[in-house]
């Protein structure tokens, strides 16, 4: 990359508000389980939907039924879903678990993934990258299955024969500084503190997580830390606990972004896990450093000049 793009980089990076971010959170953070609360789910669909046209974005449906009602991904493109097959997908569930507003799971990660469509919507490579605002990732009230948009979603696309690499953003705010506060999977090593961003990928991402490495440069005061899981996460099974996994099993490249969710936030799937628990300084590092890797993965094949609105 030449000196120009990093420096444009940089002022992208430079244009993360936390405000937006913290809007959106607490907009987001009610209970909104796909059962449970269906009419609110409804409602915080409308909310995703309306930003993304509002940032210029056109908004498309990945419709399906479970148990008899209707239920939705929203995808997000600048040109359209049909534009191309090959795409650099963003995504991130917009459902909660019974009984919880879910702000770490899953406001924080659609926040994140909205302030990032916000910031590229004026460059050439937004026409590369699809957002798409997952919906029945928490387990349903009747079989505990999950994960069900997305695998919907992969399953029709693949069939339609489009290509997928994904970055997938499962609970980005909840942060701790104090010792122990860190738990960890079965077979994986880390840290003790939850201080840190977790990026997991399998065997075949390995070039997205070196990706995540090299942009650690753009964003030095947050400690990423990339995680390769043999047999696409079946031996540490938590590791697979997201929408990431219906693109591992379906060949694409694919890493999730976590503060590791259970392991860490111990409201996790509680009510007390509200928007006052989320660390807004770390989501706006995390926000920055998808930016960077967004536009890095790019930075060979596009010209980068400023969005006119910075």
């Amino acid at each position: 990359m030449i000196f120009k793009d990093k420096m444009v980089i940089e002022e992208i990076l430079d244009s993360v508000q936390q405000s937006n971010l913290r809007r959106i959170s607490q907009v987001i953070s009610i209970p909104r389980h796909c059962w449970y609360n269906y009419e609110a789910l409804l409602v915080v669909a409308k909310f995703i939907e309306e930003q993304f046209r509002e940032y210029g974005y056109i908004v498309e449906f990945d419709q399906f039924s479970y148990k008899g009602r209707g239920y939705k991904n929203i995808i997000a493109t600048k040109e359209g879903i049909s534009s191309k097959k090959d795409w650099f997908l963003i995504g991130a569930h917009y459902d909660s678990a019974m009984d919880s507003p879910g702000a770490d799971d899953n406001a924080s990660g659609v926040a994140v993934m909205l302030e990032v469509a916000r910031l590229i919507r004026d460059i050439p490579v937004a026409k590369k990258v699809k957002f798409v605002a997952f919906s029945l990732e928490e387990p349903q009230a009747f079989d505990l299955k999950f994960i069900i948009g997305s695998s919907h979603f992969v399953r029709k696309f693949k069939k339609l024969g489009y290509r997928y690499t994904a970055v997938i953003l499962e609970s980005v705010g909840y942060y701790s500084e104090m010792k122990g506060s860190q738990k960890l999977p079965a077979f994986v090593k880390g840290p003790e503190v939850g201080d840190f961003i977790g990026v997991v990928g399998n065997g075949k991402s390995k070039g997205l997580l070196k990706l995540f490495d090299e942009v650690k440069k753009y964003v030095p005061s947050l400690k990423i830390i990339t995680h390769k899981v043999p047999l696409n996460g079946w031996l540490s099974i938590e590791t697979r606990f997201s929408d990431h996994a219906p693109f591992w099993d379906a060949g694409f490249q694919a890493v999730m972004l976590t503060d590791t969710a259970m392991f860490r936030n111990p409201y996790y799937h509680t009510s007390q896990d509200t928007p006052d628990k989320l660390n807004f300084s770390f989501m706006s590092e995390i926000t920055k450093t998808l930016l960077a890797t967004v536009l890095t993965k790019q930075a060979d094949s596009q010209s980068f000049s400023p969005p006119l609105y910075l």
